[in-house]
């Protein structure tokens, strides 16, 4: 398991961006695609939220 639990199904978000976010990972990292769009609207800093699913 990667050091963010998360798993398939689970939700991650950007503050400032609406649409959710792909992801996947790699060994014990958490990798989140973050589209042109979403970058700009985060120009000093990002804050993700990842949402579990039961």
């Amino acid at each position: 398991m990667p050091t963010v639990p998360i798993r398939a199904g689970d939700k991650v978000t950007m503050l400032g961006y609406r649409r959710p976010l792909t992801w996947r990972t790699s060994g014990d990292a958490l990798v989140i695609d973050v589209p042109e769009a979403a970058r700009k609207a985060g120009e000093h800093a990002w804050v993700f939220k990842v949402e579990w699913t039961r």
